[in-house]
C-alpha cells in the first residue's frame, strides 16, 4: 500500500517536469513555428520524409536510396533510425511539425525517466526533481538540440531507465527486470546513434562489475553468478531486439568507409581540451554558436560536442559528502563514472587515450567528447543524491571541498573585476592563452556582452548558492526552504541559459530553385546531376527526388568515395574522414562520366553534360585484374568503357567471349521497362555474348533474374554492377533484397515474443 501511495504521489512531480518542458518549447509548441536544429533541416528532415514517402506510398519500408551517391542503401542506415519505436510521429506527420512533438515527448519522457530512477533508490522527490533538471536541460543536450541531431536524442533519454532495470535486477534478482532493461537498451539502439549506445554499453558493463563485486550483506550462494547471467541476458535481449537495424547495418558498416576502425587523428577528432573545462562553469566564456560568435575553433560545432555545463548549484551538491552516507555505494560508482568520461573525452589531450584506442569500439567513432553526457548523467544522480541528504541533515563539506569553493569564487571574482574594469587586456589574454586559432572580425560581433553576461551570471548564481549553503550550515534557514530554492536557482539557471538554444525557422525554396527543379529529370536512366550552386544543399537530391551524385552521411560506400577522390586526382589513402561529398570539380571527367552524369546545374541554369556513356554498356571484352590496380587503368588511354569492363581477379575468369566487340547502341539495345528505388526491369537485345555495365553502384543485396532464371552480378569496373548474357534477347529484372534484415527481422520477432512469455511469467533467477 506505502509503495502504491509513493506512486501516486509521484504524479504530481512527473506532471510538474512535464509542465516545465512545455514552458520551455512554448514559442514553437503553442505560438506557432517549426523548432530549428542544424542538422534537422539539412538531414534528418530529408531523410524522414523520404521514409514518409515511401510507407504511407508503396506500404513498404525503403531499402535503397538512388538520389544520393549515385545509390546507397538506406535501410542500413542507422542514423536514419527507420525502425525506432518512438518515431511514430515522423509516419502520420510531416517532418517539421514531427520533430517538434517528437522532441517535446522525448524531454518530457527523459525527465519522468531520470525522476523514476532517482526515486528507485530511494531518493527523496526533491532530489530526484532536481536530477531531472539536471539531465534534460544540461548544456550538453540543448546544444545538441540546436545542432539538430535528432539520433542524439532519441537514444539519450533511455538512459535513467536502463539503469533504473538494471539497479532492480541486481538488486532483486528478477528475471523480468534484466529483460525489461534488455528491451530498453534495443530501443535505444534503435534510435539511431550508435556512439552514444555504445558508451551507454561500457557504463552499465562498469556499473554490473561494480555491483557484482561490491560487498554484499547476504551470503546466498550462486547469488554473484545469477547476477553475472542476468546482466548478459541484459546485453543478449538487447543485440537480439536490435538486430533488425545491427545486422544490416553491419553489413554496410563492412563496405563503408568506416570498415576495420578510423585512423586515430580521425578518431580523436574534436577531443576535449583541458583549457574547455573553463565552460562547464561560466557557459558562454567562448561566446556561442547561436550568435555566431562562437571563438575557441572555427568549427562552431566543437560548442556543443565539448558542452558540459549542468548549472552552477551541481557543482556545489557533487561535494557534499554525508555524515551517514546510506548510499555510498551509488555515489561512489557515479563519482567514478563523471572522472572516467571526463578523462576519455580528452581524447587525443590524453597521454593514455592510444590504449583505449586499440579496444574495439574506440577505433569505429570519432569525436571523444561526446562520452560527455556521462558526465552528465553522473552529475545529475550525484546531485539528487546530495539534496537528499543535505534535506535530511545528513551531510558536510570538508576541507578540501571549502578550499576548491573559495578557489572558484577568486576565479569568478577576477573574471568579474577584469571583464567589468579592463575588458580589452582580459579578451587580450583570453585569445591568447584559449584560442585554437587566430580570431575573425565577424566573432567579434556582440561578443563582450556575451562574455560579460555569462560571467556575471556565473558570478552570481555561485555566491547565492554559497549563501544558501552558509545559512543552512548556520540554521538561518530550515532544510525545506533551502532545498526549494535550491531547485528554482538551478531550473531558473539551466532554463534561462537553454532558452537560447530554442529557435525557429520557415522553409523556403527559392524561385530560381523551383524554376530548375521544374525543367530537371528526375529519372536516373536519363542521367544523374551534379550540383554546383549555392542554391542547392548537398542531400536535396533527396529532398526534390533528382538522382545527385553527391550527398551527406556518415556512413558512405567506401569504394564510392575513393572512385570519387580518384576521379577527381585527390588522396584516397584515408576516406574515413570523408561523410561529405559536396562538389564535383570536373564533371566532365571519364570516370564521372560512368556514374551516368548528364546535367549540371550551376548558378545559372541546367547545362546538358555530352556524357558518351550510356545507362547501360553492352561489351564483349573483359579485363581482369587486382582490385588495387582497377582505378589506375581505368584513368589510363587504355580503358574505352563503350568497349570493355575490368573485372576483379585473374585472367580467364568469368565468362570467356570471342569475336567482334560489342559497342552499346552499334551492337546492341536496351530499354529500361521499370524503375523503382530497389526494382528495375531492363528489355536487352545482343547479337552475341557480353556484358551486361550498368551505371548503378554494385551493392551485395541486389539480385538479377534473366528471363526468370537467377543470374551472377559481378561487380566490375570497381564500382559497378555487371551481368553476363549470352546471345539474344532477355528481360533483366533486377531487385535489392537484404537478408541481413529479415534475418534481423525474425530475431527481433523472436526476442519480443520470447520476453512477453518471460515477462507474464515474472520468474525470477
Amino acid at each position: 500500500m506505502d509503495k502504491y501511495k509513493q506512486k501516486i504521489a509521484d504524479l504530481f512531480p512527473c506532471a510538474f517536469l512535464v509542465l516545465i518542458v512545455c514552458i520551455f518549447f512554448l514559442k514553437v509548441l503553442f505560438l506557432g513555428g517549426t523548432l530549428y536544429g542544424g542538422d534537422f533541416v539539412n538531414y534528418f528532415s530529408t531523410v524522414k520524409e523520404f521514409i514518409r514517402s515511401q510507407v504511407l506510398l508503396r506500404g513498404t519500408f525503403p531499402f535503397w536510396n538512388p538520389y544520393l551517391f549515385s545509390g546507397t542503401p538506406f535501410i542500413a542506415n542507422i542514423q536514419a533510425s527507420t525502425l525506432y519505436p518512438l518515431g511514430f510521429l515522423y509516419y502520420f506527420l510531416p517532418p517539421e511539425p514531427a520533430y517538434l512533438y517528437s522532441t517535446v515527448l522525448h524531454f518530457a519522457l527523459g525527465a519522468i525517466f531520470m525522476f523514476s530512477m532517482m526515486r528507485a533508490i530511494s531518493v527523496s522527490q526533491e532530489g530526484a526533481f532536481l536530477s531531472a533538471i539536471v539531465f534534460t536541460f544540461n548544456g550538453y543536450v540543448l546544444g545538441h538540440l540546436y545542432a539538430g541531431h535528432l539520433s542524439l536524442i532519441q537514444v539519450y533519454i533511455w538512459i535513467p531507465l536502463l539503469f533504473l532495470f538494471a539497479h532492480r535486477f541486481l538488486e532483486f534478482r528478477e528475471i523480468r527486470y534484466a529483460i525489461l532493461a534488455g528491451l530498453v537498451l534495443g530501443v535505444q539502439i534503435l534510435g539511431g546513434f550508435p556512439q552514444v549506445s555504445f558508451y551507454t554499453i561500457l557504463a552499465f558493463v562498469l556499473f554490473a562489475c561494480y555491483s557484482v563485486l561490491a560487498p554484499r550483506r547476504e551470503h546466498v550462494p550462486g547469488t554473484r553468478v545469477k547476477m553475472v547471467l542476468g546482466c548478459g541476458l541484459v546485453l543478449v535481449v538487447g543485440f537480439a531486439l536490435a538486430a533488425i537495424q545491427i545486422l544490416p547495418t553491419y553489413e554496410f558498416a563492412r563496405l563503408s568507409t568506416r570498415a576495420g576502425g578510423v585512423s586515430y587523428s580521425f578518431a580523436t577528432y574534436d577531443s576535449l581540451h583541458p583549457k574547455e573545462l573553463l565552460a562547464f562553469l561560466v557557459p558562454y566564456i567562448f561566446g556561442s554558436p547561436v550568435d555566431g560568435n562562437y571563438w575557441r575553433s572555427q568549427e562552431p560545432w566543437h560548442f556543443w560536442e565539448t558542452c558540459g555545463y549542468v548549472g552552477i548549484v551541481p557543482i556545489f551538491l557533487v561535494f557534499v559528502a554525508a555524515q551517514r552516507d546510506r548510499m555510498r555505494h551509488a555515489r561512489f560508482f557515479f563519482l567514478g563514472l563523471i572522472v572516467f568520461s571526463l578523462f576519455l573525452a580528452l581524447g587525443k589531450h590524453n597521454p593514455l587515450y592510444p590504449l583505449f584506442y586499440r579496444l574495439p569500439g574506440f577505433n569505429s567513432f570519432r569525436i571523444p567528447a561526446q562520452i560527455i553526457f556521462l558526465y552528465v548523467f553522473g552529475m545529475g544522480i550525484l546531485s539528487g543524491i546530495a539534496l537528499d541528504q543535505v534535506s535530511t541533515g545528513e551531510w558536510r563539506l570538508g576541507q578540501k571541498a571549502r578550499s576548491f569553493f573559495v578557489a572558484l569564487g577568486v576565479l569568478l571574482a577576477l573574471l568579474f573585476i577584469a571583464i567589468t574594469l579592463s575588458r580589452y587586456s582580459t579578451f587580450y589574454y583570453l585569445f591568447k592563452f584559449f584560442a585554437k586559432e587566430p580570431i575573425e572580425d565577424g566573432q567579434l560581433l556582440g561578443l563582450y556582452e556575451r562574455v560579460r553576461d555569462s560571467v556575471y551570471q556565473s558570478g552570481f548564481l555561485f555566491f547565492c548558492t554559497a549563501l544558501l549553503f552558509w545559512a543552512l550550515k548556520r540554521g538561518r534557514i530550515p532544510h525545506r526552504m533551502f532545498t526549494g530554492l535550491i531547485c528554482l536557482i538551478l531550473a531558473g539557471d539551466l532554463l534561462f541559459f537553454g532558452s537560447g538554444f530554442v529557435h525557429t525557422w520557415t522553409f523556403r525554396s527559392s524561385p530560381k530553385k523551383e524554376e530548375i527543379l521544374s525543367a530537371l529529370s528526375k529519372d536516373p536512366v536519363k542521367g544523374r546531376v551534379v550540383t554546383a550552386s549555392t542554391l542547392f544543399q548537398v542531400n536535396d537530391g533527396l529532398r526534390y527526388s533528382f538522382p545527385s551524385i553527391l550527398g551527406y552521411d556518415p556512413l558512405i560506400l567506401k569504394r564510392y568515395v575513393e572512385y570519387i577522390l580518384f576521379a577527381q586526382g585527390e588522396n584516397t589513402d584515408q576516406p574515413e574522414g570523408i561523410v561529405n561529398l559536396s562538389r564535383i570539380r570536373d564533371p566532365r571527367a571519364k570516370l564521372i562520366r560512368l556514374l551516368n552524369t548528364r546535367y549540371l546545374i550551376d548558378e545559372k541554369k541546367i547545362r546538358v553534360l555530352d556524357n558518351g556513356v550510356p545507362y547501360v554498356a553492352l561489351v564483349n571484352r573483359a579485363v581482369f585484374m587486382p582490385s588495387d590496380k582497377i582505378l589506375s587503368f581505368m584513368g589510363s588511354e587504355e580503358f574505352e568503357p563503350t568497349c570493355m569492363v575490368v573485372l576483379e581477379g585473374k585472367e580467364g575468369q568469368g565468362m570467356r567471349t570471342e569475336g567482334k566487340e560489342v559497342r552499346g547502341k552499334g551492337g546492341g539495345t536496351f530499354s529500361v521497362l521499370e524503375y523503382e528505388n530497389d526494382a528495375i526491369r531492363i528489355q536487352v537485345k545482343t547479337p552475341m555474348p557480353a556484358y551486361m555495365v550498368l551505371s548503378e553502384i554494385y551493392y551485395p543485396g541486389w539480385r538479377a533474374r534473366v528471363n526468370g532464371k537467377r543470374a551472377e552480378i559481378l561487380r566490375g569496373n570497381y564500382l559497378f554492377r555487371v551481368i553476363p548474357l549470352e546471345a539474344g534477347e532477355h528481360e533483366v529484372r533486377l531487385s535489392f533484397v537484404s537478408w541481413p534484415f529479415r534475418i534481423g527481422a525474425v530475431l527481433s520477432l523472436i526476442t519480443v515474443l520470447l520476453s512477453l512469455y518471460l515477462l507474464l511469467r515474472r520468474r525470477n533467477l
